[in-house]
């Protein structure tokens, strides 16, 4: 099942966990529902919420892959709760830092676990 409540999960022994549990409820829920229409839109058809668990060596899952794009979208386009800065930054322009992208739009860890589904771009990996 794809919810915050399995992120949060998934974020534990995550890099990017700290960022994650920097957000509201309600700012994860919205990044969870934009991030499964997004890659919906990518691989032509709804994520799959009923994957068996996850075992040891799995490389592609649909729900991991909406993890790292709603973790993308939250620190490309929103602030954390206590607003201000997620990372502090030593460059001049104090951007903070976002996960790495494929052509902007998308997370390329959520790509990845996506990359034998792909279908419009199957050779975006």
């Amino acid at each position: 099942m794809i919810n915050v409540q399995n992120a949060n999960s998934y974020f534990a022994g995550h890099t990017l966990g700290k960022a994650w549990n920097e957000y509201s409820g309600a700012q994860k829920d919205a990044a969870i529902l934009q991030a499964r229409r997004e890659l919906s839109a990518l691989v032509l058809r709804p994520m799959r919420d009923d994957e068996p668990p996850y075992r040891e060596g799995d490389a592609w899952r649909d729900e991991y892959a909406v993890y790292e794009q709603a973790v993308y979208l939250l620190l490309r386009d929103s602030l954390p709760v206590g607003g201000g800065e997620l990372t502090p930054s030593l460059d001049e322009a104090k951007e903070r830092p976002v996960p790495r992208s494929v052509c902007g739009r998308w997370s390329e860890s959520a790509v990845n676990w996506l990359r034998d589904r792909i279908v419009r771009f199957p050779r975006i990996v």
